[in-house]
Formats: C-alpha cells, structure tokens, sequence
C-alpha cells in the first residue's frame, strides 16, 4: 500500500517569511540599482556641465581677453613704426637709399595699425574702454595722420615737414600711446581677473561634480557587497565592472578639474605676463629711440629731447631688470642660467621705480621657460650697445657732423649704429615675448583638446556606461536572489 507525504504546516508557515524576505531582497536590490542609474546619469550630466564650463572659461581668456589685449599691445608697436618711419622720412634727402623705403614704411606700418584699431573696436567691453579707444581713435585720424600726410605732402619744405613730424609724433607720445596702454593695461587686468574667477568657479564644479560621483561609487560598493552576501559569489560582473569604472572616473575627473586652475596659472602668470611686460618695454624702447631722431630733427630743444630719452631708457632699464643702469651687468652665468643678483636685485626694486612701470614685474624675475634667459641676455646687450651708441650720436651732433649723424641714426645695416643696435634689441624682447606666447597657445590648445576629449570620454561615454553596467548587473543577478 503506497502512502502520500503531504507537507505540515510547519514548513508551509516557513516557506512563506522566505519568500517575502527574497521579495523584499529583490524590490531592495532593484530600488537600490534605479537609484545607482539615477546617480550615474546626475554626474553624468555635472561632469558635461563642469567640463562644459571649464572650457568656457579658458576660451574667454585664451580667445576674448588675449585678442584685446594682443591688438592693444600690436597697435602700439605699429604706431611707433609708424611715427619712426615718419622721422626717418624726414630725416633722410630723396638721394639716399632708405629715403622711398621709409616712405613706403610709413604707409604699411599706418596700415597694420588701423587694422588693429578695427579689432580693438570690435571687442569694447566696458565704458572706459570706449573712452580709451575713443581717445586713440580721435587723436589717430584727426591729429596724427592729417600732419603725417601734410609731412608726405610737403616733404620739400624742411622746415615745414619737420614742424608736421614733431606735432603728429607728439600726439603719438600725449595721446595715442597713453590711451592703448590704458587699453591693454584693462583687458589685462580683465585677464587676471578672470583667471582668479576661474579657479573658484572650476572648484565649485568640481564640488558639484563630486557630490553624486561619490554617492554613486559608494552606493555601487554597497551593492556589490550585499549582493556578494546574498548569492555567495565572488562576482557580479555588470555590477563590479561599474563599482570599478565609478571609482576609476571619480578620480580621472577630479584630477582633471584640479589640474585646470594650474594651467591657467601657466598661461597668465607664467606666460602672459612676460608677454605684456616685453609689449610694454618695446613702447618705452620706442619713444627713446624717436627722441633720439627728435634730436636731430629739432636741435634747439636738445636738452627736451634728450631728458626724454633717458626717462624713456630708464624705463626701459627698470622693466628689464628692477633698476637704472642694471644692464651693465650680466644676466646669465654659465650655461644660459639667470644670475641670483640678477633676480634678487629686480625684486627688490623699490616702490617708487615700480610704479614707474605701472607695478609690473621685471622681467628677469620672471623666467620660466626654455630659451628667455638666453633672449634676456641678447636684449641686455643690445640694449647696451643702443646706449653706447646714443653716446657717439651726441658726439656727432655736438661736432656738427649732421650727415654722418643722420646716417648713423637710420642706417639699419650698420654695425653699432644706433638703428642696428635698436633692432637688434627689439629682435630679443620679440624673441622673449614669442617664446612666451608660444606658451601661452600651446597650453590653450592642450587644454581645449583634453576638456572636448574628456568632456566625451570621462563624461558621457564613461557614465552612460555605467548606467548600462548596473543594468546589466540587476538583470544578471535579479533571479538568484
């Protein structure tokens, strides 16, 4: 006779908790996994935002800020051409070689100018760098050109080519000058400024990034682990692969954003500061070089001219190097390195010198990067030789030899003249300023590819993935529970 074993109700009222405990566990999980997708799309979506704005912000420097300051900077240097060529035009008697070339000078060097002006014009941000731009563009058209053109003019009257060149380059000294420098000394004061921003703002989003990306790594991290207990597995693929991925992002994020503020550090205080620096040590470079051609033009206010040419030089000196007269010294020792005194005597100019060069940094005290210490060097010397120079045009002007000091003074291809040895300067601060532009847009071009690439990478495709992950994960483990 065959019996049936039927169930007590003991193990009916056993099977019954089981079963709402494993209910329980799964809705647990999947409420638990929903939230991790959710916390995976959020820091999504802050990393696109933070990414999104750091980009922003080093394209407002590296793009807005620099170009205003650039065409501020370059406008100044073409002005100068400008107004030099116009001495030397006047200078110069139609039978001399550079007598056409300086003429053709002043046209070319009018013509970059205006174009920068154009630039400068489109970019205004603020009312006083309208004032500033409407004092530059005024006194441009109204006054400089309109004597530059009587001095084209009437370039067979001595006399009255000399009087037209003296009133347009003095517009050039009062008005012009003082204005694009209060221009760029604005858009780079905007520049710093919106470099200090920067940094607290990227800090910000790195918080704001920070926030979910932590809750999420710490939420997967829970998850595996009950998990682990609740299956007696090792491993939860989908689940793991994302807990690893969370954390492994977190951190490549993070590092990112931190290493943001450095680099804005690097092209702006760094980089562009040397930059500004050398644009404004060419503009007093300038104005003494054409008081120097305004001694020969106009000898009876000698005395004028060259009081304005050593306020000029020592300028020039104290941009150089935090002291007058501190280029007789050299800069380098061996192996193209900046002396300590160098340095040490540049940042210890005094309060009074630095407000001479509008409280900026000498540039010796400022080197950074491959190659300035050499240019440095290359403009000391040269600078040193202009001096020496300016010595024998005063003592080719006191003898009464006018031609040969005239010669002197505008012959480019003559060893030691006064022309040669001021290009020769000029090519040095350019070399200095390029090496640190260089800078400048090589990081701005880093910056911007890595903030597109890990913007996609770091961002969108890493979290989307993991969003699939977790997915993939509750499907996987969901029945064995």
């Amino acid at each position: 006779m065959t019996t049936t074993t039927r169930p007590t109700v003991q193990t009916t009222v056993i099977e019954r908790p089981r079963r709402r405990i494993t209910a329980q566990t799964r809705v647990r999980y999947a409420l638990l996994s929903a939230g991790a997708v959710v916390l995976a799309l959020l820091t999504l979506l802050q990393a696109l935002n933070a990414y999104r704005t750091s980009y922003e912000l080093f394209s407002g420097i590296a793009e807005i800020n620099s170009t205003t300051v650039d065409a501020a900077e370059n406008a100044l240097q073409y002005v100068a051409q400008a107004s030099q060529s116009a001495a030397d035009y006047t200078l110069l008697t139609s039978d001399t070689p550079l007598y056409e070339q300086a003429q053709n000078n002043i046209f070319r060097a009018f013509s970059a100018y205006r174009d920068e002006l154009f630039t400068l014009r489109d970019n205004l941000q603020s009312a006083d760098e309208e004032t500033a731009y409407t004092t530059a563009e005024t006194y441009t058209f109204s006054r400089f050109w309109r004597h530059v053109s009587n001095l084209v003019a009437n370039r067979s009257n001595d006399t009255l080519a000399r009087r037209e060149f003296l009133d347009a380059d003095n517009h050039v000294r009062t008005w012009i000058t003082p204005a694009l420098q209060e221009l760029e000394r604005l858009n780079f004061e905007g520049m710093v400024e919106a470099g200090e921003t920067a940094g607290s703002v990227i800090a910000g989003q790195l918080v704001l990034f920070l926030i979910p990306a932590l809750a999420l790594a710490a939420l997967l991290t829970y998850i595996s682990f009950m998990i682990r207990g609740k299956v007696r597995r090792y491993l939860t693929p989908g689940i793991d692969a994302a807990l690893v991925l969370a954390w492994v992002l977190l951190l490549l994020v993070a590092l990112n954003l931190l290493d943001a503020p450095n680099k804005i550090h690097t092209m702006i205080d760094d980089a562009y500061l040397s930059v500004s620096a050398s644009a404004r040590t060419l503009v007093d470079a300038n104005l003494a070089n054409r008081a120097e051609s305004s001694l020969l033009l106009d000898p009876d206010n000698a005395d004028a001219w060259e009081a304005r040419y050593n306020e000029a030089m020592e300028r020039v000196m104290l941009r150089l190097c935090g002291a007058v007269d501190c280029t007789a010294d050299q800069f380098t020792g061996v192996g193209n390195v900046m002396r300590t005194t160098a340095i040490t005597g540049a940042e210890a100019i005094s309060s009074a010198d630095s407000q001479r060069i509008d409280g900026i940094r000498p540039l010796v005290t400022n080197v950074t990067f491959s190659g300035e210490a050499t240019a440095l060097e290359a403009a000391r010397q040269s600078l040193e030789d202009f001096r020496e120079a300016h010595v024998n045009l005063r003592g080719q002007i006191n003898s009464g030899d006018l031609e040969k000091a005239i010669l002197f003074n505008t012959s480019a291809d003559d060893p030691g003249s006064s022309q040669e040895t001021f290009n020769r300067f000029v090519t040095a601060i350019e070399d200095l300023r390029q090496i640190n532009r260089d800078v400048f847009d090589q990081t701005w071009a880093a910056q911007r590819d890595a903030l597109n690439r890990n913007q996609l990478l770091l961002g969108l495709i890493g979290y989307a993935l993991i969003a699939a992950l977790i997915v993939v994960g509750v499907a996987h483990r969901y029945r064995e529970l």
